[in-house]
């Protein structure tokens, strides 16, 4: 393994003779062999441990048995503890992400004032193809068929060349100390069923499958390569810039083969999703004056250009539709779509609705909230004003303005960016659900 982990660093630049480290260690199989591999390169690194307090004495445990085996093998040791549901609640995102922003962003701030080149994160091999099969699932572009990075920025991966079995194995064989994480096993995460379910019953169809799905990325990687220099090459051809954003011919947009790819490609440097480029087709032959909202730019059809600015609080507030096309057209919605029932847990940030859609009376509107509007929070009986509601939430009076409603029919379905009301919620006889992120 320590050979094997040496050579895949040298051939993918990793690290070498002189670099500083900073090993990201949880106390899992996969960062305690890490470190371990680590410490018998010779390679100069120190180990970083975040506690999430997100599993109690579990959570502590992890942290108190990463501090002592650094100790033990006298290796620098940066540990914090974060509040991470505080965060996820403040940033309305989910737990997921917030965990991810908190670690990255210290770890950026570890390298920037101790002086590390890059931060090394414990990825194995079965991680990189269940990220691979959860994107196939959700439906994504080629970028995202690709694999994780063995080097992103300042993070690099050196342990994606072994399975999790290897490295099981292995830590087994060395006697290195670890501990499991209560949540790997739990089966409400997309992650977990895949893991202990789907790969296994495609191992038996294949033994070889995990090493055949990591051939498949490499060579989507380096088509993907390819596809970026020609995109490149185009976005410099077809854009231009036009005051405080940029513009594109339609004509010139319309002519290019085959037409969807080209599309996703070319607007997704603009924060256009794989699911609403055909919204963005239908942009391309619409009326002067329609538009879409992506995650993070607004593009108009005008008069025979597409007009591409930043979103901004500067944004219409007011909207009203009289179908799911217009919403997905004209919307303040970076995605939207329509899904059956399965079982798994609804989306956990509060900038995603999953509403019943057959409770849903057109028109639809959006509109910011007023003295006196009323809605049945999520979990509760009774009604409850939004001036009392987001008084609870202690919104500042300075986000207190920008907050709107959705309404069905004059009725209040979402405060958005904060809750649905109890009315639209999913339960076991919705058959149809509505998700709308923004």
């Amino acid at each position: 393994m320590l050979s094997r982990f040496i050579e895949y660093a040298r051939q993918e630049r990793l690290f070498g003779t002189g670099s500083r480290i900073l090993v990201a260690v949880s106390g899992g199989v996969d960062s305690m062999v890490m470190a371990w591999l680590f410490r018998q390169s010779g390679i100069e690194h120190s180990i970083a441990h975040c506690n999430f307090s997100l599993r109690g004495e579990e959570s502590d445990g992890d942290e108190e048995m990463v501090a002592s085996w650094a100790a033990d093998n006298s290796i620098p040791f940066y540990q914090k503890k974060f509040d991470t549901m505080g965060h996820a609640a403040s940033r309305k995102i989910s737990v997921q992400m917030a965990a991810r922003e908190l670690r990255y962003e210290w770890f950026g701030s570890l390298l920037r004032s101790e002086g590390f080149d890059s931060v090394a994160v414990a990825h194995n091999l079965n991680d990189n193809v269940e990220t691979f099969l959860i994107n196939l699932m959700r439906g994504t572009g080629l970028n995202g068929l690709t694999g994780m990075k063995q080097h992103a920025g300042e993070v690099i991966r050196p342990l994606l060349f072994a399975t999790r079995a290897e490295i099981t194995a292995f830590a087994e064989e060395q006697k290195i100390m670890y501990r499991e994480d209560s949540s790997n096993s739990q089966m409400k995460y997309t992650r977990n069923r895949i893991r202990h379910t789907v790969i296994p019953d495609m191992e038996k169809v294949n033994p070889g499958v995990l090493d055949a799905i990591t051939g498949t990325m490499h060579h989507l990687a380096s088509s993907s390569e390819i596809v970026d220099r020609h995109i490149s090459r185009l976005s410099q051809e077809l854009f231009r810039p036009k005051g405080e954003g940029t513009e594109a011919d339609i004509g010139s947009l319309t002519e290019l083969t085959p037409a969807e790819p080209h599309i996703f490609e070319l607007f997704r440097q603009y924060g256009l999703s794989s699911r609403q480029t055909s919204e963005m087709m239908a942009l391309l032959h619409s009326d002067t004056g329609k538009y879409l909202c992506t995650s993070t730019h607004r593009l108009l059809n005008d008069r025979g250009k597409i007009i591409i600015t930043p979103r901004s609080a500067e944004e219409p507030s007011e909207y009203s539709f009289n179908s799911l096309d217009e919403m997905r057209i004209s919307g303040p919605f970076s995605d939207l779509r329509i899904e059956e029932p399965t079982g798994e847990p609804l989306p956990a940030s509060h900038l995603i609705a999953s509403l019943d859609f057959d409770l849903v009376n057109f028109p639809v509107a959006v509109r910011p909230w007023e003295p006196g509007d009323r809605f049945r929070p999520l979990g509760m009986r009774k009604m409850k004003k939004i001036s009392d509601f987001l008084i609870d939430l202690k919104v500042p009076v300075t986000e207190k303005g920008k907050v709107l409603l959705l309404l069905s029919a004059g009725e209040v379905m979402w405060v958005m960016g904060y809750r649905i009301d109890d009315r639209y919620r999913v339960t076991e006889q919705t058959v149809r659900i509505l998700v709308l992120t923004v």
